[in-house]
Order: structure tokens, then sequence, then C-alpha cells
């Protein structure tokens, strides 16, 4: 009880807690190296939360992110840097080191017409690549400049390149059909002779995405530039801001034609392809329609039945492939002739539209399928030159009947066909 009542002295206790304190500081004199300074640190956290304090830190943070490219400028960048090397048809590796494999992984066919100036430079983005293990398909589609002359020269120097000659112009649809057939790897990818790859690892990536996730079919980005071949040496000849990336989200969603050349993909080029997947899609659309002479949209149809046979596909944002837009001047100045004058070349693209139609309303599995088969025939009856083509009449009276055995067409698209069965007859 004493000592209970001791403690409760206010006197006392103030004159301890004076002891105590001038111990303590004694103490702290003493040792002051070795205890932290608390003192400031409170000061810090303190000064940390006064909101000007954050306001100032922040802005100097934004500034720093300002400065640091983006990841699609950096992109860019390894772009046009890749796009200089092909384009001064430089060689990374040794020709020692390309060296024929038996079973290649990756097939790349290049179809061409007349490429002779392109050839070096595209053909220079696959052997640039660090994925090896592939072998590179040339199918010359009857050209009349030196095409096969250089293949032939590029052969001397990788063992990897194999060439293959129409004789005749037979049309993009068999030309990039034939080299596929002739492909030995799991995957197969189509390169258009007068574009390129982005990025010297782009195979690489696509190989093991590919094998990861078991995939069919795997889609990627691509952009276009307009190469000044004159000025080559300059900066910014890759416009980075007036480039095009063109995507597609979904590709078993729809294929809409009056988006196919804007953002639905349907270029072959921009797929990484199961080579058992892709023969088996030419022996459902067959021989009859694969040996037409097809020019324009070739690629639409194949991907539009490859896309409805494919069991595991995707669908990457990353831009793996560059579209060349070559100047109109450069373009004029080549030394080689069209082979197919305008007025053939316009016949050529109604077959191209019907035999389109056709393979929609064919290969279709959904009632959406057939409204978009729909759209490229009302597209072809709208267009005079298909409409008053006698060269097709025959093909169009066959797909008009095939239309018109399908249960899901609208009214709207009977009435016009009958329309013009009625105009051919007269």
């Amino acid at each position: 009880m004493d000592e209970k009542k001791e403690s409760e002295n206010p006197l006392e206790e103030k004159e301890n807690f004076i002891h105590n304190e001038e111990k303590y500081s004694k103490l702290i004199s003493e040792h002051k190296e070795n205890i932290p300074n608390y003192l400031e640190e409170e000061i810090f956290f303190k000064l940390f939360k006064y909101k000007y304090f954050i306001l100032f830190i922040s802005l100097i943070l934004l500034f720093l992110l300002y400065l640091m490219p983006n990841k699609l400028e950096r992109s860019y960048i390894i772009m046009e840097k890749f796009l200089r090397y092909n384009l001064a048809c430089n060689l990374t590796h040794s020709p020692t080191k390309f060296y024929k494999r038996e079973n290649p992984e990756i097939s790349i066919v290049i179809s061409t017409f007349n490429g002779e100036v392109y050839l070096k430079p595209v053909v220079r983005s696959v052997q640039n690549q660090n994925f090896l293990n592939i072998e590179i398909i040339i199918v010359d589609d009857g050209s009349m400049d030196k095409s096969v002359e250089v293949v032939k020269e590029l052969m001397n120097e990788d063992r990897r390149i194999k060439l293959l000659t129409n004789g005749i112009n037979r049309g993009t649809l068999y030309t990039k059909t034939r080299g596929v057939l002739n492909a030995k790897g799991k995957y197969v990818m189509t390169l258009d002779h007068d574009n390129l790859y982005s990025e010297e690892d782009a195979f690489y990536k696509l190989y093991k995405e590919s094998e990861q996730y078991n995939l069919d079919l795997l889609g990627f980005a691509s952009i276009v530039t307009t190469v000044e071949i004159k000025n080559i040496p300059k900066n910014n000849f890759l416009n980075y801001h007036k480039t095009k990336v063109i995507r597609k989200p979904n590709i078993k969603k729809r294929f809409l034609g009056f988006d196919i050349n804007i953002e639905s993909g349907t270029s072959l080029c921009l797929y990484f392809i199961r080579t058992n997947l892709f023969i088996k899609v030419i022996k459902i659309i067959g021989d009859e329609i694969i040996n037409r002479n097809i020019d324009a949209h070739d690629d639409t149809i194949l991907i539009f039945v490859l896309s409805r046979n494919a069991l595991s596909l995707k669908h990457l944002n990353d831009i793996y492939y560059i579209i060349l837009a070559w100047p109109l001047e450069y373009s004029e100045s080549l030394k080689f002739q069209r082979a197919i004058k305008f007025r053939e070349r316009e016949r050529k693209n109604c077959y191209s539209f019907l035999t389109l139609a056709e393979s929609l309303i064919l290969y279709g599995e959904n009632d959406e399928d057939k409204i978009v088969a729909e759209i490229w025939l009302s597209s072809i009856f709208l267009n005079h030159e298909c409409r008053n083509n006698t060269d097709i009449k025959n093909d169009a009276i066959r797909v008009c009947n095939i239309f018109l055995n399908n249960k899901y067409i609208s009214s709207k698209t009977k009435n016009e066909i009958y329309l013009y069965l009625n105009q051919t007859k007269q």
C-alpha cells in the first residue's frame, strides 16, 4: 500500500521523470553515432505527406515518362533498322550456315510475278531471321522479267531455297496453294514478293506461341509504310504517325466484304498456319476452284475456310509484317510491262468476286456467313463491269443457282438473282 502511495505522489513522479530524462540524454550524447535519427525521419514523412511535395514528385515522374519512348515507338525503331538492313540487301549469316534440313519447322512460300526488283530484299528479310530451321519455297507465276534469274542467284548462296515455276500466269490462288502443297514444314507462312518481315525474331516468337498453345492458326498485325528508295540513308522514311496497323480481334466472328482491306486482316500473309490444316483446306476447296486464274481476294477465300476448320486460333497485336507502299514514280520506272491489260484485269476481278461469293455460300457454317455471302453477290450485281460481263455469264448463272438452293437466302437477294437471270436471257 505504501509503495502505491509513493508512486502516486505527483511531485516525486515529476522528479523521477526529470532524473530519467537527464540520464537518457547523457546516454544518447555518448552513443549518438549508433542511434538512428528518428527525428529526421519523422520530419521526412511529414514532408512526404504534404500535398505540394507529392504534386512536385508526380510532375517529375510524368516528365520522365514523357521522355521515355513508348513500346510502339521502340518497335518502330526496330522495324526501321531491320527494313533499312534488308533494303540494302545485307545478309546477317554466312551462307555456310544455310544448310538444307530434311525436316524444317517452318516453310515460307513466296509467290512472285514480275518481282525482279523486289525479290532480293524480301528474301533477305527471311534469311536474316534468327530461326534457321526453315525452307523458302519461291513460286514464279509466269514472270516476264528476270525474277527466275534472281531466285537462282539466291539459291547459290542459300540451299534452303526451292524454286517452282508455273510456266504461264495461273493466278495467285493456284500459285500460293501449289507452294503449300510442296511444303515440308510443320507450319507454313506466305509472303508477297514486295513486302517484308518487321524484325529478325518474328519466326521464333510465332513458333514459340503456336507450340505453347497448340495453335492451328495464329494471326498478327502489319504496318503500311512508304519506301523512298532514292533516299534510304535519310531519316524518317518509315512514317510513325501515318502508318496503319491492321488488326483482327476475332477471325471467326465475321468476314464483311466492305471491311476486308481495312481492319479485317484477311491477308494470308498475316497468319502462321499449321501445314496439315492448310492442306486439308486446299482439298476442301477442291481443284476446280484452285485451278481458276484468280488474283483478287484469293487470300480471303483461303482464310475464310481456314478459320472455319481451325480447332484453335489466336490473334496477336504485335507487328511482324511490313507492307511496302512503293512510290508511284518508282513503280512506273520498272523495266517490265504488265502481262495482263487493264480490261483483262477487270474481267478477272469480276471472276474473283464471283468465286469469293461462291466460297462463302458453300463453306459458311452459320446464318451470319450466308449474310456476308449475300453482300458479296449483291456487290457483283451493282458493279457495272461485272453485271455486263458476258465472259463470266455461265459461271454467274451457276453461282446464282447455288444461292437459290440455299434456304438461308433472303427474299431481297432472291429478287436480285431473278432480275439478273432475266437480263441474261435477253
